[in-house]
């Protein structure tokens, strides 16, 4: 039956990839970029969100650059793989047999199996030669057997090789007292497929070390890029003519929590204004500050504007909805009080800092005294 013309297209051989964890390792990425990026629009201010996002973003970037650097390597492979597979290889396989309880003995540093694994050297400098492995399978009782394997790129480096040098089949006849008389083979043959090449695996502890390493590297380098964000949002650093720091005037409420403002320094018996930042739309939330450090107590006084019911205790009126109130005071003397939100007590926590030479909330900071 003639099927020389069966009506079907010719089809290239079809490439499949070695197993690579960089795969799961960009999809891990991505999870957790993800969520970095949810937790940073809910949360901003939060100390750890801009160096979080950044490690997530150093993971998802240098894992999508591993995978791409492994398909490249795969694929660089396959063709490598096509091109030798066009290009016949041949290989001598000799067989023989050590007499039993002369293994030791030909393992010695004068042994047959020693001056076997010596002339792959002298093997090197020949046209041709690509390899030369030499297994061994001991026996504690009866003859050990030996396989001695050469590869060469071509038939013509094998046969030079073979009517120009000392092979190993001439080795071997001439050492009588560990070699098994008539135990000596020898094929001759073609490689049709090499399967030595194998994938890359990572192993457990590189996988988690590798892991590590990236997140460790990821969270430093966000924290760097927040920190260098907050200086230059605070006015920079040292350096002559630059502008002195503002202190904070604004108590930010998120999620039940003060997430910025907690600490609120001024110096005392001047009037200040802070604002109060509620992003939350529910629950109700409110500023109360004490005329002591600790929780409970009266109320400090001298509020001005702002306050709730318009008196001079210094509280802001309790309600929801996302807002800023604004609220006037004059500070007391030199010490710390206690402020908090009068629905969450234990859950939004702050503390009034009064310094003499302290600067003014909203305001610039007090010059530095000159330097002598």
């Amino acid at each position: 039956m003639d099927h020389s013309d069966n009506g079907h297209a010719e089809h290239g051989d079809i490439h499949l990839p070695d197993p690579s964890i960089w795969p799961l390792a960009v999809g891990i990425a991505a999870l957790v970029l993800g969520a970095a990026l949810i937790f940073y629009s809910r949360d901003r201010d939060a100390a750890f969100a801009g160096p979080l996002l950044g490690s997530a973003v150093v993971i998802t970037l240098l894992a999508a650059f591993g995978w791409a650097y492994e398909d490249g390597r795969m694929k660089k492979k396959a063709e490598e793989g096509a091109a030798s597979a066009r290009e016949a290889r041949y290989t001598q396989v000799v067989t023989f047999a050590i007499p039993e309880g002369q293994y030791a003995a030909a393992r010695a540093s004068d042994g047959i199996i020693n001056r076997l694994e010596d002339s792959n050297n002298k093997l090197r400098d020949l046209d041709g030669f690509q390899d030369m492995r030499v297994i061994a399978s001991p026996s504690e009782t009866g003859p050990s057997q030996v396989l001695v394997e050469t590869t060469w790129a071509d038939r013509e480096g094998l046969a030079t090789y073979e009517e120009t040098r000392s092979t190993m089949l001439d080795l071997l006849s001439k050492d009588t007292d560990q070699v098994v008389s008539g135990s000596i083979q020898v094929f001759d043959m073609e490689v049709v497929r090499d399967t030595k090449e194998v994938a890359f695996r990572f192993g457990t502890g590189a996988l988690v070390s590798t892991f590590g390493a990236l997140i460790v590297g990821g969270f430093m380098v966000g924290a760097g890029l927040s920190l260098f964000q907050s200086e230059n949002a605070g006015g920079g650093g040292g350096g002559g003519g630059a502008a002195p720091r503002a202190a904070g005037d604004t108590i930010v409420a998120r999620n039940t929590k003060f997430i910025s403002g907690s600490t609120i320094i001024a110096p005392p018996n001047v009037p200040i204004t802070l604002k109060f930042d509620d992003r939350d739309a529910s629950p109700p939330h409110n500023v109360e500050i004490f005329a002591g450090s600790s929780q409970g107590g009266p109320l400090l006084k001298g509020c001005t504007a702002g306050c709730a019911d318009n008196g001079e205790e210094v509280h802001t009126e309790l309600k929801g909805g996302v807002r800023i109130d604004t609220f006037t005071f004059t500070t007391p003397g030199v010490g710390e009080y206690f402020f908090d939100c009068v629905a969450h007590p234990t859950q939004m926590q702050g503390k009034l800092v009064i310094q003499e030479g302290a600067p003014v909330p909203g305001g610039a900071a007090a010059p530095a005294a000159a330097a002598p």
